[in-house]
């Protein structure tokens, strides 16, 4: 019923009811995640979460700013207030926060000259908009950088962003999934499918700067690509970028023409259990059918979702041995060990990643 007064002991606390282990929480709060589509933060605050931390967003002339979705004076969630001559509004007392966060008005003080407390400020985090998405990082120091993808800022027109969704999934199953091939002609019957009784190719995963690379040819069921190469099925390679811990840049190349289709998959861990997809994507003509490649993602996703949120643990896991391998799954043991190795991603308390 009430909060202790002793705070004597006071450390770095987690969020209430944190669904992740404490350790792992830590590592994941240094990375930087998508909390919004920028598009989606426009003249009113927008609630969000990442990594069980309630969030609000507000835009301000000088950008948007992320914090904790509570006003320090009485707790109320300031996403149900408005934005106002650039300052968020509290919707229970009124008071005002700058894009800094810090109050600068309390509506109920006659003395408009008495001082402010200076601790009546909101907790803010880092944020960036990059590629019309907002990131944010949770703690001061970012340990990994965003994500490089020169390709959408050169590429003729788009990009185009696929709506949000949430899945009750960690966002590791969910990132997995997306790298994976082999379960292409087994789910994706109604998108771009392939022979069920194809193999696949042995390939190469290699380490970047940024994390993972690798390259796979494959024999799509449908010719979808709007380049004028005729067939009923196309060849294709598919080359994934995949960005520590859960963004990736698929690049689909038919292998018969000049075409490139660049999709992007990013992910907000929301809570261990259910993660928010951010997707967008362009191509090397200008998507001269956007409506097109929307359904598809949609269609594609769709056929993924009922798949992904029936595989259990929900929890990835980071340890190889206790799920069982096939070739296939070069990409995915190779992302889980880097997750447990480079960061120290589910590595027991007081263990550090070699």
């Amino acid at each position: 019923m009430f909060l202790p007064t002793d705070h004597s002991k006071h450390t770095e606390s987690l969020p209430p009811n944190c669904s992740f282990r404490e350790s792992d929480w830590h590592i994941l709060a240094s990375f930087w995640h998508p909390v919004a589509f920028v598009h989606d933060v426009g003249d009113s605050p927008v609630a969000t979460r990442l990594l069980d931390v309630d969030l609000v967003l507000f835009r301000t002339e000088k950008g948007v700013t992320v914090a904790d979705d509570r006003c320090p004076h009485r707790g109320t969630r300031l996403s149900m207030g408005k934005v106002q001559n650039g300052q968020l509004i509290c919707p229970m007392h009124g008071l005002h926060y700058d894009y800094e966060g810090r109050c600068t008005d309390i509506p109920s003080i006659a003395d408009k000259t008495a001082p402010i407390p200076t601790k009546l400020c909101l907790k803010t985090y880092q944020s960036v908009e990059r590629y019309g998405i907002v990131w944010a990082c949770l703690k001061t120091d970012s340990i990994w950088p965003l994500p490089d993808w020169p390709w959408l800022d050169d590429s003729v027109g788009g990009p185009f962003f696929v709506p949000c969704d949430e899945w009750n999934t960690s966002a590791g199953r969910h990132v997995e999934n997306f790298n994976d091939i082999a379960h292409f002609p087994w789910v994706h019957i109604d998108s771009f499918g392939g022979e069920e009784s194809g193999s696949y190719p042995t390939y190469k995963v290699e380490n970047t700067d940024y994390g993972l690379t690798f390259t796979v040819p494959y024999l799509e069921g449908f010719n979808r690509f709007p380049d004028g190469v005729g067939g009923k099925q196309r060849q294709v390679k598919y080359s994934y970028e995949l960005t520590f811990p859960f963004s990736t840049l698929l690049l689909v190349r038919p292998i018969d023409s000049e075409y490139v289709l660049y999709f992007v998959d990013t992910v907000c861990p929301v809570s261990a259990n259910r993660t928010r997809i951010f997707q967008l994507f362009t191509d090397s003509q200008g998507v001269t059918d956007p409506d097109f490649w929307m359904k598809d993602a949609e269609t594609i996703n769709r056929e993924d979702k009922s798949i992904v949120e029936s595989q259990v643990p929900v929890e990835l896991p980071l340890d190889t041995r206790e799920e069982i391998h096939i070739p296939a799954d070069r990409m995915s043991r190779v992302y889980r060990k880097s997750l447990s190795d480079k960061f120290g991603l589910g590595l027991p308390i007081g263990n550090k990643s070699s």
